[in-house]
């Protein structure tokens, strides 16, 4: 997540077994740029496509921990983890989608539908921390939710409006949804339509306001150009950029307990709770 005042961003969590974890990579560690590049420059979008590519090939990363800086070469490799993780707490599904990137979609339906077999009573999704991702894993986690009308409206700068719709079948349970100034992008959206169908409860702090896409060009040079072609809107037709989701109950997360968002116990998450 980008940490501003520290300049740079926060590794939130490393992957068991990963190259980042073999490279000396630790959550908590600040990443201040990628190849040379300053990541609060880049933004996170951009940070996410110059750490991406072929596999086998290598990105030189530069991090600080604890007041002190290290450089270090970390090997592009495929890693399936977890897109979704929960568990029933109380009979009500605690759902924690941790980005809309592939498998996010089929993870989040396959997940609720066990645990609404298992009893649960209610629906919690947190998507704290979530940096967005594929609007079309976005809709069709809408569309299993939702019942018929509008999801989502992407319009780009030529013109060109394209509306993804939902039908008629639905989840018919009480829902609620975790945001804080870290959901991004589709997290954003994704709170927004569950807030506009009166379908969901939105908890927490005031989203980031990320309400455009873009597309890479990669130049030949080994450069990129990370270009702003349209804009996202919610089914009502709203624009979040640089005003994202208001919370339906505003809950600040206490500073101390950022870090406890990956562990969920009421107990010591004051949002969740």
């Amino acid at each position: 997540t980008e940490d501003t005042e520290a300049g740079g961003m926060r590794v939130e969590e490393v992957a068991a077994g990963g190259p980042a974890e073999e490279a000396g990579i630790r959550a908590g560690d600040l990443l201040l740029a990628v190849e040379g590049e300053d990541v609060l420059t880049l933004g996170i979008d951009g940070t996410r496509n110059l750490v991406r590519g072929e596999e086998g090939t290598h990105v030189n990363m530069h991090f600080s921990r604890n007041g002190t800086e290290y450089d270090v070469s970390v090997e592009r490799r495929s890693i399936e983890t977890p897109v979704v993780t929960g568990e029933l707490l109380d009979e009500n599904i605690y759902v924690k989608i941790d980005n809309f990137d592939d498998r996010s979609a089929a993870e989040t339906i396959a997940f609720v539908q066990d645990l609404i077999g298992q009893g649960a009573e209610a629906l919690l999704f947190d998507v704290r921390f979530n940096p967005g991702g594929y609007a079309d894993e976005l809709v069709k986690v809408l569309d299993y939710l939702l019942p018929e009308g509008d999801l989502f409206r992407s319009v780009d700068y030529a013109g060109r409006e394209e509306v993804d719709t939902s039908d008629a079948s639905c989840v018919e349970l009480p829902m609620a949804v975790l945001v804080n100034e870290d959901s991004y992008s589709a997290a954003e959206f994704f709170a927004a339509a569950l807030q506009e169908y009166e379908w969901a409860t939105i908890v927490g702090s005031q989203t980031y306001g990320k309400g455009n896409f873009q597309t890479a060009f990669y130049l030949s040079d080994g450069s990129m150009v990370n270009l702003s072609i349209g804009k996202y809107y919610t089914p009502n037709g709203k624009s979040l950029t640089e005003t994202g989701v208001t919370p339906d109950v505003v809950v600040e997360l206490d500073e101390d307990k950022w870090i406890s968002t990956l562990d969920p116990d009421p107990a010591h998450d004051n949002q969740l709770a």
